[in-house]
């Protein structure tokens, strides 16, 4: 599934995580199983990111586009750098 399709059934189901705040506190609970980030995600986040990914077994994808274009998929009158997809 391509992150554009599991973004939209994400917010069917109701189970996104928008901003970096909200998805590093979620991530920290255990209760996301995969992050997807821009491709202008600042490197030290990623690099927590990683981190995270890997002591709690959660998929981390990077989104070809930018923050602006991951703000139009969720349907955001703003930039979104980071999201998460709940369990």
């Amino acid at each position: 599934m391509t992150e554009e399709k599991e973004i939209k059934s994400a917010m069917k189901e109701k189970k996104l995580v928008i901003g970096s705040r909200s998805v590093f506190k979620n991530l920290k609970q255990n209760i996301i199983k995969s992050v997807i980030c821009a491709s202008n995600c600042p490197e030290d986040k990623y690099k927590d990111l990683e981190y995270y990914s890997k002591k709690f077994g959660m998929e981390l994808k990077k989104f070809k586009g930018n923050s602006r274009q991951l703000g139009e998929i969720c349907a955001k009158p703003f930039n979104v750098l980071i999201l998460g997809i709940k369990k």
